[in-house]
């Protein structure tokens, strides 16, 4: 099968433990999740194409077994976004099978729809999560709202079939609504041999310098508003008076970490709290490991899956996180984590007080991550989404 994958950014594998790298070209949880899709249907013998932006201002090819990726040079940047104006038309030079975009990412989704209109082929696409006009710059915030306003309902209405990652959120999703019939749900997957060490807790703790007689609460992720970690810093402030020995460690950059750093001055929290920054990927295993829960407090829509709750639970952890688009999919109350009221500082306290007062319970809920993070494989996820290509072209 020649299949093409439109995205606005695909990650720079190579770049990924340069500090600087991600100041120039942002990614996360929507292009790791195509990244990791496109490898391993390239492992399963297709020819893929890789339709993105470039890092600069210069157009490349990157060739591997069975994947070439056309990174087309940037043209302008809507806040962290890089755009490419030759997507709209360089990939029409191509001859493809099937084409499958990650929205919305009006960069990508676009220049996808054009194509599978001009070739006339199927157009697949991954609806990873709901466009928030909030929460970033007035240009960014603009450009989403008139992406949401006069585009979104185009793509999802030309596109032969989406796919939502979780049922939770195509239910949830006020932009879904309308197209239950043609979704389908394949989550996005983790490698779990690439998340997880054989290191113990102690030992793991000893090579990030971390303390071996505390509980450790890790956020693991970029530290901006929708995945609110200013809700779970004053939930710790509570629960420190109950659990005075306890950390919590902020893995990550982003927007607000200025403004957690000062508020956690305030809250007195200097020697409690831990901003780790950058963390290498090699790293993040160790960290999954060395924590004894991991919190995810997203406040909107925009956290339609969390991979990263996945990722803990493979590495044995239990997880509290906040019941709304797809977590609740993930995130087993009562099974591998807790769910909270989003944005309810108390309720996020007192789900964090109920698992560091139970060490049985922590166990026993890692326990069953480990287990339910085995069905979420990138190799499981790349055969039922080929599936997918193979039927939608066999009723094309």
């Amino acid at each position: 099968m020649k299949i093409g994958y439109f995205i606005g950014h695909f990650p720079y594998i190579k770049l990924l433990n340069n500090i600087n790298y991600i100041k120039k070209y942002a990614h996360g949880g929507t292009e790791m999740a195509a990244y990791h899709l496109a490898v391993n249907m390239a492992k399963k013998g297709n020819q893929i194409d890789v339709f993105t932006s470039s890092i600069d201002s210069k157009n490349s090819d990157e060739i591997y077994p069975n994947m070439t990726i056309h990174r087309h040079a940037t043209s302008f940047k809507v806040a962290s976004a890089n755009a490419s104006l030759k997507l709209i038309y360089k990939p029409l030079n191509y001859d493809l099978d099937i084409i499958h975009a990650h929205s919305p990412i009006p960069y990508s989704d676009l220049p996808a729809l054009l194509y599978a209109k001009r070739k006339k082929v199927p157009f697949i696409l991954t609806y990873q999560f709901d466009g928030q006009e909030t929460g970033g710059s007035f240009t960014r915030n603009k450009g989403v709202s008139l992406y949401n306003k006069f585009f979104i309902n185009k793509v999802l209405d030309a596109a032969n079939v989406i796919i939502a990652t979780t049922k939770s959120f195509a239910n949830e999703s006020p932009f879904l609504k309308k197209y239950k019939k043609k979704i389908v749900v394949i989550p996005n997957g983790i490698n779990i041999e690439e998340i997880t060490t054989s290191y113990t807790k102690d030992e793991s703790r000893n090579i990030l310098g971390l303390p071996l007689d505390s509980h450790i609460i890790l956020f693991l992720g970029s530290l901006v508003p929708y995945k609110g970690p200013d809700i779970l810093l004053k939930a710790f402030e509570i629960i420190k008076k109950d659990f005075p020995s306890t950390k919590l460690i902020f893995a990550g950059r982003g927007s607000m970490i200025d403004e957690l750093r000062d508020l956690s001055k305030k809250m007195g929290l200097d020697n409690d709290v831990t901003f780790q920054g950058f963390v290498k990927e090699e790293l993040k295993p160790l960290y999954y490991k060395s924590s004894d829960i991991f919190c995810l407090p997203s406040t909107t829509m925009a956290e339609s899956f969390g991979i990263v709750n996945l990722e803990a639970m493979a590495s044995g952890v239990p997880i509290v996180a906040s019941n709304l688009g797809g977590i609740p999919d993930i995130v087993k109350h009562g099974e591998n984590g807790l769910l909270i009221k989003p944005c309810d500082i108390h309720s996020l306290a007192d789900a964090l007080k109920c698992l560091l007062n139970d060490d049985i319970l922590r166990k026993k809920m890692g326990n069953n991550g480990i287990m339910f993070a085995d069905n979420y494989t990138w190799e499981k996820i790349a055969k039922e989404t080929e599936e997918l290509y193979t039927n939608t072209l066999k009723n094309w």
